[in-house]
């Protein structure tokens, strides 16, 4: 119910903009502009989508305002940017090109829904979730003496629509779509992994307060109790709908990627073959799902020189047990010069895009391992193969050369855990300038 408040109190926003626009530009709201039908339809699917993504239909980052006012305003200036772009491409062929309409619209937004998601919606929340028999029963997991503390952050927060409670007996309250809250006392990752699974069910709300959650720095929380960041866990059992559409999206993005791409392949296989000798595409053996090894293609980037396996098999070991960046294992002596510019542009991935269209890969998900470092993994680790290997992830976008190893596949698992379209799409979006930036990149 809270996303329809939060829907329907947005198209309200989105409408009294347009119209206030409509009169401060042009001095009347019918007939004023041709195409002004057309731009309301546009800015009634970008702006919903945009909240969509960014996750502003979750009642929970009402916990945090003033992160919650700088989300919204990020969002009206990424759909300021779609506003633009779309206007450009299209030669403002069905929206309105007046530069005053569009800052006027923006500007306008950027108040209304200050004076709407900031101000009323809360209280439209807390007065919504007055009735305790619209909350949701909540079990709460954890330490007894931070039970009560939980209680008064809840009262203090109702916005959050949960009722927590005690279940020491595991008897009592035992529907289906209870949530669960649990103050985590894991002191690794791996302990807080096996804590995520024990209690992850199927299409149920799992709340989970880490300390460990601070050190991988996704921003992913929607509160603080005690200090800690607070993380919800949403995992979906079947996904047999999903792979199709994910199937589907690989194919037609990855077709299209090779296509557009391919003066700029023939440039770079070009540009490695004067630079050094050797072949220009890459091959190696990697690790797919479940396991099943498939031939992995990467530009070429290092020199054609005998392949020490056993000693870098020996530097992942390490890697693997103490908390080193990836980015040590390599030897950077190793990298051609055009090498290194493919690597800081992740340009050496693109081949990559033909191991989408084989099926070995998807276009999100982990990244897919060496035979050798599976070897080297602990139990835990290996539940990462439990999907495709992916081009970007979690990993790229958040930690790539920067994590030590047990970090990185943790947030390799938090994606298995919270898989979805929705997920997968907002990854691809945010890929574009990890890649720009060359954030991590070794």
């Amino acid at each position: 119910m809270s996303k329809f408040i939060l829907f329907f109190a947005d198209i309200g926003v989105i409408i009294a903009a347009y119209i206030l626009s409509l009169l401060l530009r042009f001095q009347g709201i019918h007939g004023v502009v041709w195409n002004q039908w057309s731009t309301l339809i546009f800015i009634l699917i970008v702006f919903p989508l945009l909240f969509y993504f960014y996750g502003l239909y979750n009642r929970l980052l009402y916990v945090q305002r003033l992160r919650l006012f700088f989300t919204v305003v990020k969002v009206i200036l990424v759909a300021l940017l779609v506003y633009v772009i779309a206007g450009f491409a299209t030669k403002f062929s069905f929206l309105i090109q007046s530069r005053a309409y569009i800052i006027f619209l923006h500007i306008t937004l950027v108040f209304l829904f200050f004076i709407v998601r900031i101000i009323l919606v809360p209280r439209l929340l807390e007065s919504y979730f007055t009735d305790v028999n619209r909350r949701k029963l909540c079990k709460f997991i954890g330490p007894l003496n931070r039970f009560k503390k939980l209680h008064i952050f809840l009262d203090e927060n109702p916005v959050t629509g949960l009722n927590i409670f005690l279940d020491e007996a595991n008897n009592n309250h035992k529907a289906d779509n209870n949530e669960i809250f649990v103050c985590s006392q894991a002191e690794n990752f791996a302990e807080l992994y096996h804590e995520i699974t024990l209690h992850n069910n199927s299409n149920t709300p799992l709340h989970i307060a880490s300390n460990l959650f601070a050190e991988l720095k996704l921003n992913w929380e929607w509160g603080y109790f005690n200090s800690i960041p607070v993380y919800t866990f949403n995992h979906k059992a079947d996904q047999k709908l999903g792979d199709s559409i994910r199937r589907i999206l690989d194919l037609t993005v990855s077709l299209v990627a090779l296509v557009v791409l391919m003066p700029l392949l023939l440039v770079i296989a070009f540009a490695i073959k004067l630079d050094s000798r050797g072949p220009v595409i890459y091959k190696q053996k990697r690790c797919g799902k479940n396991g099943k090894e498939f031939t992995f293609y990467k530009f070429r980037s290092m020199y054609e020189r005998e392949r020490k396996d056993e000693k870098r098999e020996e530097e992942f070991k390490s890697y693997i047990e103490q908390k080193l960046p990836k980015g040590k294992v390599i030897n950077r002596q190793d990298i051609t010069r055009v090498g290194w510019v493919l690597r800081k542009t992740s340009f050496d991935e693109l081949p990559q895009f033909i191991n989408v269209l084989k099926g070995d890969m998807s276009l999100i998900g982990p990244r897919p391992p060496i035979p050798y470092e599976v070897k080297h993994y602990k139990k835990w680790h290996k539940d990462r193969l439990l999907i495709k290997p992916g081009i970007s992830g979690l990993w790229q976008i958040y930690g790539r050369g920067n994590m030590p190893c047990d970090s990185s596949i943790f947030l390799d698992l938090i994606y298995l855990l919270n898989r979805s379209i929705s997920l997968d799409l907002k990854l691809m979006i945010k890929t574009v300038p990890a890649v720009l930036f060359g954030k991590g990149a070794y």
